[in-house]
């Protein structure tokens, strides 16, 4: 058995212990997710497996002949090398053979007549027979073409950092290790490229260690648990839902069991701020008791959650308008001819392809690029954050507790309680002891996590979010989750992450890249891949039926014109179907009803403010309702 274990490791990082005489199995075949908060040791532990980091203590076992293959954020490839060299420089004899037989194949399509070409050809096709490497051939290629890699004569130092990373995760997964390590593989994948590694991972026969913050990723690929924790690894069989439901079983455990300590602790402070005398062994004993208790307590109240209750302005009906708006560079136009209107407590997330322009777009609605030509009309009450996948203002130099207080020293929310820039670093999860470290020491998912706080300080009422899931432990992404939620104001967000997106929008803008235009769908991304699936369905049986009469029709001069399939909605949108007439007769009759009740109250000015103030939300209710009654009309119902 292919088998990995540890045995009591510990490993310190400055004042930090990341583990703390951790030990743990790994089978042959199974497929562990590695979870924990930002700054845990997630990437450390991984580094340690990988040979990349030294342990302070511990030992590992292993078989001798056991190959680890790691997958890293940054996969540092030789930038002089070309994509064809990257991936089939290899340690694994087969790889190489299949590399040579590759480039030989590239070059007697080139010079088809060279006999010595030939020879060559023939006696590594010989090879191939030999070591039964046809089918690593067709893998590579399969893996090549599914991570939109097609060009392989192209430099590395020409491709971006979302390209690298694909050709990283290639040559990884093309080496097929005995036990594959991967830190947030789905960084930089769209949708399509994440279905597929997800179906190739679930079927990876071999052993599996994967952090990622991609929460249905992880349900889907893993068969254990590891949660790291303050130096400590917890160990769960299931997946990623199992695992959910056994920490809330223990959670309530911690809370009943905690309940009773605090109780207890309560009547032992009683006793001690009597002025308590250890003159008998009874009292030393129950003094020892208490600071025990004491201890226990102190701890389960350092092990904060996050919390997130940062207010934000009010924010008017007029938001954000785009007329024939146009985006992207001089001579290099991405998103062409948008036209829409964004109203107030709206949750839109922008999808596409890469490089289609959505990153462009964000940057054109936060006033970063001009538009190529039409215009971004801005409410006057609007006040924009944009939390960008690249932060451009978190200096590495400068301290953490200097970054937050560049803001405001103090935090006031809206009921005058303040807070101080060390207590709201608190809540974000940066302990006192950190305040005073560089930016540039912290993990990824600590900077991105400090960087948000910074954003939300600002009391911003639209939030323009580029990738917010991506180096965000899973925690906090569940705490922003809940924290959009309840925003009083408009949320535009680029995201890859399939369970954010179903969490958080309720409409998607969808960038076509061929087209250069976008798509408003009402639903979150969950309803969108039903309607696409239902639309390849339909398409699939129109095809089908159209064969199927072409066949069996008499030839006829007269070519009669075939009817376009006709448009169908999701369920999601034929219930909407159902009901929408009757909720805008509703709205029409609440918006009467104010009216009369403005013109019954005409001299209370209090009183018509607050009126004013809910016919207009009734107003806003009903343009969305009336623009999402023209977009359903033009099915076929």
């Amino acid at each position: 058995m292919k088998d990995y274990k540890a045995l009591n490791w510990s490993k310190t990082y400055g004042m930090k212990q990341l583990l703390e005489d951790v030990s743990f199995l790994i089978r042959e075949g199974q497929h562990v997710g590695l979870v924990g908060a930002n700054g845990s040791g997630k990437t450390t532990l991984l580094n340690i497996i990988a040979g990349k980091s030294s342990l302070d203590k511990g030992t590992i076992e292993h078989p001798k002949e056991f190959n680890i293959g790691l997958v890293t954020q940054d996969p540092g490839l030789d930038e002089e090398q070309t994509i064809f060299e990257a991936v089939y420089t290899s340690e694994s004899a087969i790889v190489q053979l299949v590399g040579r037989y590759e480039e030989i194949t590239l070059d007697l399509q080139l010079d088809p007549e060279n006999v010595q070409l030939q020879n060559k050809f023939t006696q590594i096709e010989q090879e191939m027979n030999a070591q039964n490497a046809w089918t690593l051939d067709t893998t590579i290629q399969t893996i090549l073409s599914k991570l939109g890699i097609h060009d392989l004569t192209q430099k590395i130092k020409v491709l971006s950092g979302g390209q690298r990373k694909r050709v990283g995760l290639a040559k990884v997964l093309i080496e097929e290790p005995d036990l594959l390590l991967m830190d947030e593989p789905t960084n930089h994948l769209d949708f399509e490229m994440v279905e597929w590694l997800e179906n190739y991972i679930a079927n990876y026969k071999k052993s599996v260690l994967v952090v990622t913050h991609d929460r249905y990723f992880l349900d889907q690929i893993t068969t254990h648990i590891f949660a790291l924790d303050r130096g400590s690894l917890t160990q769960y069989e299931g997946n990623y839902q199992t695992y959910l439901e056994k920490r809330q079983s223990e959670h309530e455990i911690e809370e009943a069991t905690m309940a009773k300590q605090k109780k207890l602790f309560k009547s032992e402070l009683a006793w001690m701020r009597k002025g308590a005398k250890a003159r008998t062994t009874k009292q030393q004993a129950r003094i020892h008791r208490f600071e025990n208790l004491k201890e226990k307590v102190h701890q389960t109240t350092d092990d904060s959650e996050l919390t997130v209750d940062l207010d934000s302005q009010r924010l008017g009906n007029k938001v954000l308008e785009f007329s024939d708006l146009t985006v992207g560079y001089p001579n290099k136009p991405l998103i062409t001819d948008i036209n829409l209107i964004l109203q107030n407590k709206e949750r839109i997330g922008i999808i596409g392809d890469n490089g289609a322009g959505k990153t462009t777009f964000l940057n054109t609605i936060a006033g970063l690029q001009p538009p190529l030509s039409g215009e971004v009309k801005t409410g006057e009450t609007v006040k924009i954050a944009y939390f960008q996948q690249i932060p451009s203002d978190l200096p590495d130099d400068k301290r953490v507790i200097n970054y937050v207080q560049e803001i405001a020293s103090e935090y006031t929310y809206a009921d005058g309680n303040k807070v101080s820039a060390t207590q709201m670093l608190e809540q974000f999860l940066f302990p006192r002891e950190s305040h005073g470290m560089l930016i540039g020491t912290l993990s990824g998912g600590e900077r991105k996590r400090l960087y948000l706080l910074r954003i939300l300080m600002t009391r911003p009422n639209v939030l323009l979010l580029d990738e917010p899931t991506n180096d965000l432990d899973i925690d906090t992404l569940t705490v922003l989750e809940d924290y959009l939620e309840t925003f009083q104001g408009a949320v535009i967000t680029v995201s890859h992450d399939r369970y954010f997106l179903d969490k958080v929008v309720e409409k998607l803008i969808i960038v076509d890249s061929d087209l250069n235009t976008v798509q408003l769908f009402y639903g979150n991304y969950h309803d969108y891949r039903d309607a696409v699936k239902e639309a390849k369905d339909a398409e699939a049986e129109q095809k089908s039926a159209q064969k199927n009469k072409a066949s069996t029709a008499t030839a006829t001069s007269d070519k009669s014109e075939t009817k376009a399939p006709a448009k169908r909605m999701s369920y999601q949108e034929k219930k909407d179907w159902a009901v929408i007439e009757d909720e805008i007769a509703a709205l029409e009759e609440e918006i009467e009803a104010l009216e009369q009740a403005m013109y019954d109250n005409g001299n209370d000015y209090g009183k018509l403010n607050e009126l004013q103030e809910k016919k207009d939300s009734k107003e806003n209710d009903l343009l969305e309702k009336m623009t999402y009654w023209e977009y359903l009309s033009s099915f076929d119902v």
